[in-house]
């Protein structure tokens, strides 16, 4: 069964570019029978024609994949220099390292810009936007084999996500898609600790088609190389049949940094180094179909096709890219925050160094007369005032105008209006100017600053929350067909559960039996503004709308099944409250309330009364109590 449909072959040959067609032509001979692999090879098997084969064998020529290659990069250098430009200008504006044209240089010695508001807008757009872990939704067809199914891939892909440490790599990848226009992270599998990997790779290393770009998905539309560095004893070990060759190219020094290109399509992978093609197969990720043997009813041996299980209906490149303002006509974004903020920025340093200049000059506005000083001490005499100290005046004329002190004007308030403008102007842009630390308004109140707070939050999550919910999507979804396609023996997870319970689960490839749905829950990436939920909960809680239970989750209170548990046992019944928790302080109160009633006297008399007090009178009736009621006979 070939790999490409009638109408997938005709739309491929439809290319205009001679070497695509070649290997297109070539390709779309891989998934014959001819190029499976048949289980049990040997002597004895029947109806076998031509040579045995792995199923991810390539048969493409190395000249053609190396024509495709370097054609390839003809194509991206003259794009790569523009994008590298753009790259390095965001770069040195987030590092406050730029210089500007004014009497007061903004770098000295090296040292970043004051009042850097892009990095400060940066980093406080970054916990913002990743303030909450993706979570993994999986679906199954709700039979009790496939929930049980899609509850162990969930708890799977939650220990991943703790292992691989996801949350702090996205973060890493949302950094690099604001200072390179484009985020990356490759999957793969590490023989090393026999599991998924997942890294965020450096996009400026990435060889890409011009006219490729990056879908909804998260996925590139086009084939691209990732040059990769290493040392030549590294890359002998990684290709054992070129060995010889890295030798001589290296004159013997294995230690020498040498740099290759894996070349991916969603079909074929390849590599290669300095004119030379190391490897090539079909898409390691991907069980392929393969013929295996089967007996029929006669006894003859027949090769059937087995279908490969995969989680993905294709194979892909194990890329996740973040884009988020594209067009999808590059394979980069058309812009970014940074780059699009770098006039205010500007404004911002600008403003800040005229306003330095004028109040450094109005410290050192002191006039020295020629008459009573020269050069050097005139020199001193400044030194001195800088410090407090008395200065001696020479003598030549009238002290009162040997020293004359300039009144310089003050800064106008329109500068520093202007300046506090375009930092709004910079961190609205951001989505950060409600969340970034600034001096409290007396005038503003409390719930404006919630207000102003959550349309800040609402439009981070609506716009990067959502790209990077896309990639978590992406992510869970790749680990998903790694599982599948490599989990050939148990691997096992453990995870804190409800209730701080540990779930433990084991899963392989076999298992997989289902079909399977995975996603990320909706908004669960968005950030929360935790103020504003104490607040509501305080308010529910005190209309009697919520138990103490969740309020106590919603405060974030240690352990709030116990603590509501004795909050009810306290209202309900305080005296078993104070046994259950203080009993010694139960067992003295419970003591003294009992000496402070008086006891009977002996012989079952009532108590008497001390000299001077009235005898106590029955509640009701105005008799008084003696000793003689105990002989009133009883009614029968």
């Amino acid at each position: 069964m070939s790999l490409f449909s009638l109408d997938e072959i005709i739309s491929y040959m439809s290319t205009k570019d001679p070497v695509e067609q070649n290997i297109i032509g070539v390709q779309s001979l891989v998934g014959s029978k001819m190029n499976k692999i048949i289980s049990g090879a040997g002597s004895q098997q029947e109806g076998v024609d031509g040579e045995f084969e792995d199923e991810l064998t390539l048969k493409l020529d190395d000249k053609e994949l190396l024509e495709l290659a370097n054609a390839t990069e003809l194509r991206y250098q003259p794009y790569e220099s523009k994008i590298k430009l753009r790259q390095q200008a965001i770069k040195t504006w987030y590092l406050g390292r730029q210089k500007e044209q004014s009497a007061n240089p903004t770098i000295i010695d090296g040292q970043p810009i004051s009042a850097n508001l892009l990095f400060e807008a940066e980093e406080t757009f970054l916990p913002a936007a990743l303030s909450k872990n993706p979570e993994p939704v999986v679906w199954a067809d709700n039979t009790p084999e496939g929930n049980e199914l899609s509850k162990d891939v969930k708890t799977m892909l939650q220990f991943h996500a703790d292992i691989l440490v996801l949350r702090r790599k996205l973060t890493l990848l949302v950094r690099k898609w604001s200072l390179d226009l484009l985020g990356v992270m490759k999957h793969g599998w590490d023989p090393i600790i026999n599991d998924i990997k997942l890294e965020v790779r450096d996009v400026k290393n990435f060889v890409f088609d011009p006219e490729g770009y990056i879908d909804s998905y998260g996925d590139y539309q086009g084939i691209l190389g990732e040059r990769i560095k290493v040392t030549a004893s590294v890359l002998s070990d990684l290709y054992p049949s070129a060995k010889s060759f890295i030798t001589v190219l290296v004159d013997g020094k294995m230690g020498t940094d040498v740099t290759y290109t894996q070349w991916w399509n969603d079909d074929y992978m390849f590599v290669t180094f300095k004119g030379k093609v190391l490897e090539k197969s079909k898409n390691p990720h991907f069980n392929y179909d393969k013929m295996e043997d089967e007996t029929d009813q006669d006894g003859n041996i027949v090769p059937q096709l087995i279908k490969g299980n995969n989680h993905f209906h294709r194979p892909k490149k194990p890329y996740t890219f973040l884009s988020v303002f594209s067009l999808e006509n590059q394979p980069h974004d058309e812009t970014g925050l940074i780059e699009q903020n770098i006039p205010n920025q500007r404004r911002v340093s600008r403003r800040t160094d005229q306003i330095d200049f004028n109040l450094t000059k109005a410290n050192n506005s002191d006039v020295f007369s020629g008459v009573n000083f020269n050069q050097e001490t005139a020199k001193q005499a400044s030194q001195a005032i800088a410090k407090g100290n008395p200065v001696i005046v020479p003598s030549g004329g009238p002290i009162s105008g040997a020293i004359v002190r300039l009144q310089a004007p003050g800064v106008d308030g329109s500068f520093f209006n202007e300046l506090e403008n375009s930092k709004n102007d910079l961190r609205s842009i951001f989505g950060t100017q409600g969340i970034t630390a600034t001096q409290p308004d007396e005038d503003q109140t409390a719930r404006g600053m919630i207000l102003n707070q959550q349309y800040d939050n609402t439009r981070i999550g609506g716009g990067i929350g959502d790209a990077l919910e896309q990639v978590a999507d992406n992510i869970f979804n790749w680990w998903t067909q790694l599982y599948y396609v490599y989990y050939d023996e148990d691997h096992f997870a453990a995870i804190m559960g409800q209730m701080k319970a540990v779930e433990y689960i084991q899963l392989k490839a076999a298992n997989l039996t289902k079909r399977l749905v995975v996603s990320v829950a909706a908004d669960s990436m968005k950030p929360h503004d935790e103020l504003t939920e104490m607040n509501q909960a305080m308010s529910l809680w005190s209309e009697g709308a919520l138990d103490p239970k969740t309020l106590l989750t919603i405060l974030n209170f240690p352990d709030p099944q116990v603590t509501a548990g004795q909050v009810v046992l306290w209202k309900t019944n305080p005296q078993l409250y104070m046994q259950l928790n203080f009993p010694d302080l139960a067992a003295q109160i419970q003591q003294a309330t009992m000496a402070a009633v008086p006891q009977p006297a002996a012989g079952g008399a009532p108590p008497q009364p001390e000299a001077g007090q009235p005898a106590p009178s029955l509640a009701g009736g105005g008799i008084d109590a003696t000793a003689a009621l105990s002989n009133v006979p009883l009614p029968k």
